[in-house]
């Protein structure tokens, strides 16, 4: 039976030839630097060669671009270095194949649970198609011995009629299995991605806080691209190609076991070539790597730097630094490609030598009529599907390596623990309608030598618009998320009209609050359902009534989609303040009890800042509004100010009561109107130049 090639894991391969000495130098050089040439030592282990990582060196220009997506860039290049670090190479032991294989097995038994009908109809397919592989180079004793030798015709066309009829049923089996495969396949790796993003969804805010972003985006793309890989491979190059091989044995030594021991004892001399080329492969192949992953790097940051690159007329000048690592990673490419080519054509070779020993071997007993031409024919066939068996596996099990490293990485985040998000029983938690109180809460975040809250005790009468502010680092933005349960205290409790919030349930206690944050996520979508997003099942008419409530109705309307216009990757197609509005709209829908706003207008100028605290302090009737800010121009207008510092809560009272204590409100409130007028006054110099 024709079987499917099998899938080239990537082969590692020798290091490139150092550059001339007159090449020319890149400035992104030093950023992407690689240890090449005759000092770079080949790599004799499964651990890929550690890469010095220095601080990248750009044109200050192009610098100066790069910093305003700093947070984004510092991701993507986390993803571009976990693709590194996760490059399995090929150098391996039988002891590490067999740990692979088990890693792999014990995470893929949970989701083969439910496909036990699929999984049975692909093992069936698999016998069969083994059976048939046996049969067919067994039949050719038979037929060169009883049909041709005898000159038996009736015997002849017997074995062809079963020969026939037995690829025909073959053939449909496999066919059938094979669809079956592809669906157990698509299943395991659908609930895999389904088990993982629950995982994430579970996940504590604190996980978040300690984690990059990228290490959690490579689980769901670097990990489950090699986990994935070895699952679609298993089949065709993995178990059938094992059977084969095990089945293919056994009608060697019950041919003639003499010379199965021989073949058997001497084909182990055939990896002596691959093992010596093999670690100069690693090292090329992981060259090769980390010099695509620096080729990209280029390429985000050119992206990243294209207002500036345009300003200043450097396309050609960049062009250059492309094309100097493209070359580099086009020499990379040559080598490994040739390095991994001469390690299969060694392998090649040495069972085309093996070969020709065993069949002058089998000939020379032939002829002295030790065993028939059938048995020799029939021995020579079953050998070279043993060799083609093991060559598959030698490709499998590199992809075994990588998936058992995927899979490790992918465990460590299944493993990270999810608070349980309700008390059995939990009552659900109704619409406020008294205070919200701190009662001696201490909180200090994952690894902090210090708490943000340290023994902090405060009311908030509801109803009211309340203001929470306070020097940077004080605790404002912590405050908000613990009455949110997006973190729980250490010590003390938070209780809503006397209900500790932590005995009800997470989802009526967050039905009762919508939050505002400085950054607002807008997803890829829709502004209906972007808003919409703030309660489910949402009409459109509640949807065009936050936006008007949110003073951002005009504006949509006038857009060619109106409410259906996509606002592109994180609302990227609007304004600072338009953003803000829609996120504004997008609380206002679920008709919260308690309003919670994190810096909400902090990031915007101040003619928007002024027009949407405007509209928030109209939103905030009848209801409580909770402002945390550092804008103390932003809170003039409150009900209450409450001031954290150390901690604690210091100061409360309004506006103009805590102006006239000359406390800690004073000095802030002071300097922030000192830093205005320099900075009105720098702008009046700017503009008399």
């Amino acid at each position: 039976m024709a079987r499917k090639p099998p899938k080239k894991p990537a082969m590692p391969d020798d290091k490139d030839k150092a550059a001339p000495a007159d090449s020319p130098v890149s400035p992104l050089d030093d950023k992407f630097a690689l240890p090449v040439g005759p000092a770079a030592k080949p790599v004799p282990s499964l651990k890929p060669l550690p890469i010095e990582k220095k601080p990248a060196v750009a044109p200050a220009p192009v610098a100066a671009a790069a910093d305003a997506d700093e947070d984004e860039d510092e991701d993507d290049e986390d993803e571009l270095d976990d693709d590194d670090e996760d490059e399995e190479l090929v150098v391996f032991t039988a002891r590490e194949a067999a740990g692979a294989l088990a890693t792999n097995f014990a995470f893929v038994r949970p989701f083969l649970q439910n496909s036990r009908k699929m999984l049975a109809f692909v093992l069936f397919g698999v016998v069969v198609e083994t059976l048939f592989n046996v049969i067919m180079p067994l039949s050719l004793k038979f037929l060169i011995d009883d049909a041709l030798g005898e000159e038996d015709f009736e015997a002849l066309i017997l074995i062809l009629s079963v020969l026939g009829a037995a690829g025909i049923v073959t053939s449909i089996v496999a066919v059938w299995y094979e669809r079956w495969d592809a669906r157990l396949v698509a299943s395991v790796l659908s609930d895999v991605r389904s088990k993982l993003f629950d995982h994430v969804q579970r996940l504590p805010s604190s996980y978040f806080g300690r984690t990059k972003r990228g290490e959690i985006l490579s689980r769901f793309s670097i990990d489950m691209s090699a986990f994935g890989g070895a699952v679609e491979s298993f089949n065709n190059t993995g178990l059938l190609p094992f059977l084969e091989l095990i089945a293919g044995i056994i009608l060697m030594l019950f041919l003639n076991w003499q010379l199965a021991a021989v073949a058997l004892l001497v084909f182990p001399i055939t990896l002596i070539g691959p093992r010596m080329l093999t670690p100069k492969a690693v090292q090329a192949n992981y060259e090769q790597k980390v010099q695509e992953s620096a080729l990209l790097g280029v390429v985000q940051e050119n992206v990243a730097a294209q207002a500036v690159i345009k300003a200043f007329s450097l396309q050609r000048k960049m062009f250059g630094f492309f094309r100097l690592r493209n070359d580099d990673t086009r020499r990379k490419i040559a080598s490994a490609t040739f390095l991994s080519t001469m390690v299969e054509r060694s392998v090649t070779i040495s069972v085309l030598l093996l070969h020709l020993v065993v069949l002058a071997l089998g000939a020379y007993l032939a002829t002295k009529g030790q065993i028939t031409v059938g048995t020799f024919v029939t021995f020579e066939s079953a050998f070279w599907e043993v060799s083609y068996n093991i060559a598959h596996l030698m490709h499998f099990i590199p992809l075994s390596i990588q998936s058992a490293a995927a899979v490790r990485h992918i465990q460590e985040l299944l493993d990270e623990p999810t608070p349980g998000t309700d008390r059995p029983g939990a009552p659900e938690l109704p619409r406020i309608t008294n205070n919200i109180s701190f009662e001696r809460v201490t909180f200090k975040y994952e690894g902090a030598e210090t708490p943000v809250l340290d023994n902090l005790s405060l009311r908030l009468d509801a109803g009211k618009t309340i203001a929470i502010v306070g020097p940077s680092g004080s605790g404002k933005s912590t405050l908000l998320n613990l009455i949110l349960r997006l973190y729980q205290p250490d010590e003390g409790r938070i209780a809503i009209d006397g209900v500790d919030v932590r005995k009800v349930t997470m989802e009526s206690l967050r039905a009762s609050m919508a939050v505002v944050f400085q950054e607002n996520m807008l997803f890829n979508m829709s502004i209906r359902e972007n808003i919409r997003l703030g309660k489910e099942g949402a009409t459109d008419e509640e949807v065009e009534q936050a936006a008007k409530k949110a003073e951002i109705h005009r504006y949509i309307m006038s857009l060619p989609q109106k409410y259906d216009t996509p606002v592109g990757e994180r609302g990227d197609t609007l304004s600072g303040g338009q953003r803000q509005r829609i996120a504004i709209a997008r609380a206002i829908v679920r008709d919260p009890a308690v309003l919670l706003l994190d810096e909400a207008t902090s990031a915007l100028d101040q003619t928007t800042e002024a027009a949407i605290n405007k509209t928030l302090l109209k939103l905030a009737k009848g209801r409580t509004m909770i402002f945390s800010t550092h804008r103390l121009t932003s809170v003039v207008d409150m009900d209450e100010i409450i001031v954290i510092s150390g901690g604690r809560a210091v100061e409360r009272g309004s506006h103009k009561k805590l102006l006239a204590a000359n406390g800690v409100y004073r000095k802030l409130w002071d300097d922030q109107s000192r830093n205005s007028h320099d900075d009105d006054d720098d702008d009046d110099e700017d503009d008399d130049d």
